[in-house]
């Protein structure tokens, strides 16, 4: 697994995880003002991962293209960069669902999670999503794009402006370039985990800082199956926020960097 990592080695470790199809960019781009905001950035160590078949680590073998073995290959990262240590995991979409794996796996071992519109559920077709569509649409702007620029970042938009537009094709559309879609397709063939949220929900709570942040408008995981989650989450905040699909963070990025700040400085 390629990786990067920010801040002092002795700091606080945590594992940022991106979401299914894209790259540490994505991470990187709406955490670090986060952390910067919270005057953190001497604090705390990141990792910033592309997981294997996306972004730089497209070349994976095809024997690691399963929701276990991302999961596994995670875990080895930080076994390298801080061994033996304790860590926070920040995880968004599928980075979310392999982040509740590890709360249900070795709840031990971490020092907190910040969950962005997680996954949470263990089977697919057993989501509940909303109805997608922008809500918020500059259509001057709008009509400056290709219509392959426009197609793409629509496709999740629930604001659709210049400045989200922005940070879509810097953060996430690289992403969808560079993943190997052999290797996404067969993780699709083995995606449950072995330990994934059923058995995080059948567990002992997680009794580290969380918080959980969702998108009201979002089509892709929802908002009502992570609302589940919230009572397990004994020292959890949650926040559904409107005008946010499943990019909320750069849709809603005020509210978004004030939940963050606020959950470092508990953590």
């Amino acid at each position: 697994m390629y990786y990067e990592t920010e801040g002092p080695k002795n700091g606080i470790p945590m594992l940022m995880l991106h979401g299914f199809g894209c790259q540490l960019e994505l991470m990187r781009g709406c955490m670090e003002p986060a952390i910067e905001a919270a005057g953190m950035g001497e604090m705390v160590f990141r990792v910033y991962v592309d997981l294997p078949g996306h972004g730089r680590s497209n070349d994976a073998p095809l024997s690691l293209a399963s929701s276990d073995a991302i999961l596994k290959e995670s875990i080895a990262v930080m076994d390298e960069v801080a061994p033996g240590k304790e860590f926070a995991i920040v995880g968004q979409s599928y980075g979310g669902y392999i982040a509740l794996g590890m709360m249900a796996a070795f709840p031990e071992r971490l020092l907190g999670s910040a969950l962005i519109c997680p996954l949470s559920v263990d089977r697919l077709e057993d989501r509940r999503i909303e109805k997608g569509g922008a809500t918020v649409k500059d259509e001057a702007f709008l009509s400056t794009l290709s219509d392959a620029e426009r197609e793409s970042f629509l496709q999740n938009a629930v604001r659709a402006d210049r400045e989200t537009w922005v940070r879509f094709r810097d953060e996430e559309a690289p992403g969808f370039a560079n993943a190997n879609p052999a290797f996404l397709e067969a993780v699709d063939r083995s995606f449950p985990l072995t330990q994934g949220v059923s058995e995080f929900m059948e567990g002992p709570n997680f009794d580290k800082p969380a918080v959980l942040v969702c998108g009201r408008q979002d089509s892709m995981v929802g908002y009502l199956d992570q609302a589940r989650l919230l009572p397990k989450l004994t020292r959890g905040t949650m926040a559904v926020l409107d005008i946010a699909g499943h990019n909320l963070q750069f849709e809603q990025p005020e509210l978004f960097c004030s939940l963050m700040t606020e959950w470092l400085q508990r953590l």
